[in-house]
């Protein structure tokens, strides 16, 4: 028969392991040198189809506060929304990116209010980033 672990022979296993598993968490931590960051992009291809941004940039403060509108005709609900706002130079080249939370949900006829402060600069985009379709059960019947 074998003898029976003691308290000192677990705890030192129990730290191996969490060193072990450190060290391998570590190693696929490593970003890829060979991938150039870039701009950040749109998640949700052809959103335009669905929803429309109003915004417009004030001064506040040091900066500017990015603010607008999204809306939808859209029959679908969307929630989780986040918009990304580009402030661009002269040549619209991208100088600094923010992507910020819309609240609430998004369906016909609503509109949702976001802002996002952003640096000084000629001129900003406004786009929707990502949502999420909110699925009911709305428009099946319920047989009793």
């Amino acid at each position: 028969m074998g003898s029976i672990p003691t308290a000192s022979t677990i705890s030192m296993t129990r730290a191996i392991v969490l060193l072990t598993a450190l060290t391998l968490g570590a190693g696929c931590a490593s970003t890829n040198p060979a991938a150039p960051p870039g701009p950040l992009e749109p998640l949700v291809v052809g959103w335009e189809q669905h929803a429309t941004i109003e915004y417009q940039a004030e001064p506040r403060g040091p900066g500017v506060v990015v603010w607008g509108y999204l809306q939808t005709s859209s029959p679908y609900v969307f929630h989780r929304i986040r918009v990304l706002v580009d402030a661009l130079d002269t040549d619209n080249r991208i100088l600094a990116q923010n992507v910020v939370w819309v609240p609430g949900n998004l369906g016909w006829p609503t509109r949702l209010y976001f802002e996002a402060p952003m640096p000084p600069a000629p001129a900003y985009r406004a786009r929707v980033f990502s949502w999420d379709r909110l699925e009911t059960d709305r428009g099946r019947g319920r047989w009793w």
